[in-house]
């Protein structure tokens, strides 16, 4: 039997809503047949988007969403997507060479805002710090937030039929500097950073700004950056940083099967790369204390998920570029890596899944007159109960799974958990990562009482490859059931490869 002890005494911290966040790039059909199919398609929609995705994203509560990409961004001139849709231009999409698809452009600044508005999430907009000017971005910043009728700026927005400002307030200054957004150095792009950053104090002193950081665990990118960064942070001559970027994918080139074939396996070398994120966390965040001690500077994982590149870069037929299913496989994934951010939210204040639709770790699938939930949609609807509550320290006492690919033997624990409590509600999730075992688990809570009925939610099916198509959008959802616990134990049975919540009554603990 698994134990696991929950203390509610140990409080790690207040799990910021940002962590569960979202990622929209204009890359294959996640802005285009994805949430946009046009003010005149005959698809129902609301203003132009796609009514029934808007709905039910709004319903898992989506904080915040990253825009416009991603490498889009590296090119991506934001006055290309402002005023007269039948004006603006046609230009190169950034993945041209993967799909051959122009950018229209018929979703820019205001029409991102306004989805945004849709579905109740903060906009966070991924600033050209490749291909641009540092003075064009900065009059983005001030197009977006100066108040009416200040200046010209925010002039041509009220134009454009926004009078209001947008109040954005997360920037991210460049993405993936290291690779396609300059092939830059750390010093390289600290330098731009630091223009950025200072240039565009005078249009927004409560900016948040967001720092490029590495892909993985590399450690020398944040090493150099932050000896180049505190240069001038000594002397009070940069804006203060707000958040540090870091991508972390688990990327297939095959080694982990298909999308939709894989051995037992290769479904634990994916789980085991998927726990790589957590000392990733950890390293990240001990290199930013030890070069920036006293600094208030948190961890933004706004690019994650699962990536399956072994069919190459160029889309299947009838396929989105990077369009990929979902089964159980990435619901578990997703489950153990949201596990992790709340387990860390003292040092992660941002997490985006990339992405939102027709794309890697999709938590929609939509084409035409179709718009499928995806497993990963339903972990995220699960786990929404932790937003604003506060994380409590977990010890799992579980068995380890042995498992052999391409010769060398691997551990992977065989549950992932997470709990906070909030309004004297105990929430702990736990993800099953034994493919072929129902586990026995038993939540020892220390330091107050279970009382009355609380519920049980499993996200399961038959075979931890299923999942929802559009042939089957309900093939794989969540089965809830009242669950009843007194004293300071409960033991609940968790099926092989799922997702589970477990919400009970601690009140009495509070008084």
């Amino acid at each position: 039997m698994t134990t696991i002890d929950i203390r509610l005494g140990e409080q790690i911290g207040l799990i910021n809503p940002d962590i569960y966040g979202h990622f929209v790039e204009h890359l294959g059909g996640v802005v285009y047949d994805g949430i946009w199919v046009g003010e005149n398609s005959e698809v129902a929609h609301i203003q132009g988007f796609r009514q029934e995705l808007v709905e039910k994203l709004k319903a898992i509560q989506p904080s915040v969403i990253r825009w416009p990409g991603g490498c889009f961004a590296e090119t991506y001139n934001w006055r290309d997507g402002i005023g007269p849709k039948e004006q603006r231009p046609t230009t190169v999409n950034w993945w041209y060479m993967n799909d051959g698809k122009f950018e229209s452009n018929q979703v820019g600044t205001h029409e991102f805002i306004e989805f945004c508005r849709l579905v109740n999430a903060e906009p966070y907009l991924a600033v050209n710090a490749t291909t641009t000017t540092v003075l064009e971005s900065r009059n983005w910043i001030e197009y977006c937030n100066m108040p009416r009728g200040t200046t010209t700026l925010a002039m041509e927005r009220e134009k454009h039929g926004s009078p209001e400002p947008f109040n954005v307030k997360y920037w991210g200054l460049g993405n993936e500097n290291w690779g396609g957004g300059g092939c830059m150095t750390p010093e390289d792009y600290c330098h731009i950073y630091r223009k950025y950053g200072i240039i565009s104090k005078s249009v927004g002193p409560e900016l948040h700004y967001i720092a490029c950081g590495p892909y993985e665990n590399i450690p020398e990118w944040t090493e150099k950056f932050f000896d180049k960064y505190k240069e001038m942070y000594t002397v009070g001559r940069v804006s203060p940083m707000f958040g540090y970027s870091l991508h972390y994918y688990v990327t297939n080139t095959g080694k982990m099967g298909t999308e939709l074939e894989y051995t037992d396996a290769q479904w634990y070398e994916m789980m085991r790369v998927g726990l790589e994120m957590e000392p990733f966390i950890q390293s990240q965040f001990d290199m930013i204390q030890a070069a920036m001690p006293g600094a208030s500077i948190g961890l933004i994982v706004d690019e994650w998920g699962v990536w399956h590149l072994q069919n190459g870069r160029h889309p299947l037929p009838g396929k989105y570029l990077f369009e990929q299913p979902s089964t159980m496989r990435e619901a578990v994934l997703a489950a153990l890596s949201l596990n992790i951010f709340n387990n860390h939210c003292d040092k992660v204040v941002m997490a985006n899944v990339a992405q939102l639709v027709n794309c890697i770790h999709s938590l929609f699938l939509a084409k035409g007159d179709n718009c499928v939930a995806t497993t990963s949609y339903y972990v995220f609807d699960m786990y929404k109960i932790h937003q604003h509550g506060m994380s409590l320290k977990t010890a799992v006492d579980c068995s380890d799974i042995t498992y052999t690919i391409e010769g060398e033997t691997h551990y992977v624990p065989s549950i992932s958990c997470s709990a906070s409590v909030k309004d004297g509600i105990l929430a702990v999730t736990l993800a099953n990562l034994a493919v072929d075992e129902d586990q026995e688990v038993k939540l020892d809570l220390h330091g107050g009482e279970y009382a009355g009925t609380g519920s049980i939610v499993v996200l399961s099916s038959s075979s931890h490859k299923d999942g929802n198509s559009f042939d089957e959008p309900y093939k794989v959802t969540p089965m809830e059931q009242p669950v009843s616990a007194a004293g300071s134990e409960l033991t609940v049975t968790i099926p092989k490869a799922s997702v589970v919540l477990v919400r009970l009554d601690v009140s009495a603990a509070f008084g």
